[in-house]
């Protein structure tokens, strides 16, 4: 993780720093991102919603534990890490974001994150304040009530991976969290048999509680096994059916 110099700060709302209006109607998320379809709504209260822009390079900080957060944040591009530290004051990664979702919420009356937010990989993000969002959903009860299913599906979506990990064997976690990477950027419409891993291993590795070398050594047999083929970053799942029953522990 990059280490931010005195005079650089993580990136606040109204900072000029990388900051600009998004073009919501431009983007190739706009139709399955939250934000994105509120703000191209020709509705006159949607257009104060004001999403904001940034480009984050890979290891910069986008917000730290212990923090005020104004605003929820949708990945536009890229990949975000969240971690939380634990009893041993070690960081354990809770989860990553990819492009089109959204990063943990945090209590809108206290804003203080619980967790710290790092770009695995260069990634643009779009946004919201919260005190506008919150007018908007007064304005529009629908777009709460949107709002609100779009978090229970990202709760839904990591019961699901938990599920596919917990009380598993090192391999088995490996294959579901490629199946579970795959699936979501199926959903996106993005090409999910053939991707490009932007996380490195020790960062797996602590967010499906394993070492960096068993995870390597996972890779080693899963492509022994032809299921996947992996050159440098990018890994391609070739039996998608005999990778799920590895899984499944079949």
């Amino acid at each position: 993780m990059a280490v931010l110099r005195h005079q650089e700060q993580p990136w606040r709302p109204g900072r000029a720093q990388g900051l600009e209006r998004a073009s919501c109607e431009s983007c190739g998320l706009w139709g399955i991102c939250f934000p994105g379809r509120v703000a191209s709504d020709v509705r006159a209260p949607a257009k104060g919603l004001g999403i904001r822009r940034m480009r984050l390079p890979r290891g910069k900080v986008l917000y730290r534990a212990g923090e005020k957060v104004e605003c929820f944040y949708m990945i536009r591009s890229g990949c975000i890490k969240e971690t939380q530290d634990s009893t041993c004051h070690r960081s354990t990664v809770i989860n990553f974001a990819l492009a089109g979702e959204m990063l943990s919420l945090h209590n809108p009356d206290d804003q203080v994150s619980s967790t710290t937010s790092v770009a695995v990989e260069a990634s643009f993000i779009c946004a919201v304040h919260w005190g506008s969002f919150n007018e908007l959903c007064a304005a529009s009860p629908g777009i709460a009530a949107e709002f609100i299913r779009l978090v229970v599906k990202a709760g839904a979506q990591a019961r699901e991976l938990l599920t596919l990990i917990r009380d598993k064997e090192a391999l088995e976690r490996i294959a579901g969290f490629l199946l579970n990477l795959s699936d979501r950027l199926q959903l996106r419409g993005v090409q999910g048999r053939e991707f490009r891993l932007g996380m490195n291993r020790d960062d797996i590795a602590s967010y499906l509680g394993v070492r960096s070398e068993t995870v390597s050594r996972s890779f080693t047999e899963l492509s022994r096994r032809r299921l996947i083929r992996v050159r440098a970053k990018r890994v391609q799942i070739t039996k998608p059916a005999e990778l799920r029953g590895v899984c499944d522990g079949t």
